[in-house]
């Protein structure tokens, strides 16, 4: 379904080159793959709370996650994830404002 969305696209691209497109809708399909990139940031968020929880229950896998920067690293990604996922949220809210 998505490949059959993107050569419509291409093909209105190609017989109206010179014209500027502007749209002020977003296609379901585009919208749903969109909301599952969300669903699947989410999801990694959730596993790196479920990962933290656990190295945090035991002291030598707290240790260990210390030692290697394992909490830094997941810092970094989480921090990473959210602004990915506001980028995100910020473009579907974009359509529904117009």
């Amino acid at each position: 379904m998505f490949c059959v969305f993107t050569s419509n696209a291409q093909q209105s691209g190609k017989s109206t080159p010179t014209e500027p497109t502007t749209t002020t809708t977003l296609a379901p399909e585009k919208a749903e793959e969109i909301q599952n990139k969300i669903a699947r940031i989410d999801a990694h968020l959730q596993a790196i709370e479920t990962k933290k929880a656990f190295v945090l229950s035991s002291e030598a896998e707290t240790q260990r996650a210390n030692d290697s920067g394992w909490f830094d690293s997941m810092e970094e990604i989480k921090e990473q994830l959210m602004t990915q996922k506001t980028k995100l949220i910020n473009y579907l809210n974009s359509f529904d404002d117009e």
